[in-house]
């Protein structure tokens, strides 16, 4: 079992790759080549337990720096998106039984 000093070197080696992660977690949203650099890094913590554990923690903490929403934004966003699926829904009604 690794002792505190070795974890800690451990831990550190993963600093640039963490650190990248929560710079593309704050991202309002992502292009192909950052997304597919996600994905990576993700893919390379789940091999890699010591990653696993330091990239759940900057989940956390990339949850607490991304504002709230406030209610009247998310009742509109659910009213959007209701909106969205009976539209689709109709469109597929239509397109199953239409002539």
């Amino acid at each position: 079992m690794p002792n505190a000093d070795e974890w800690l070197g451990s831990a550190l080696a993963y600093r640039s790759t963490v650190y990248e992660y929560c710079q593309l977690a704050l991202c309002p949203s992502l292009d192909q080549a950052s997304a597919d650099r996600m994905g990576e890094i993700l893919r390379r913590a789940e091999a890699e337990p010591l990653l696993n554990l330091l990239i759940d923690e900057a989940d956390g903490l990339v949850a607490r720096l991304q504002p709230c929403p406030c209610d009247q934004y998310i009742q509109q966003q659910q009213q959007r998106l209701q909106g969205a699926i009976d539209a689709l829904w109709v469109n597929e009604l239509l397109t199953t039984c239409g002539p």
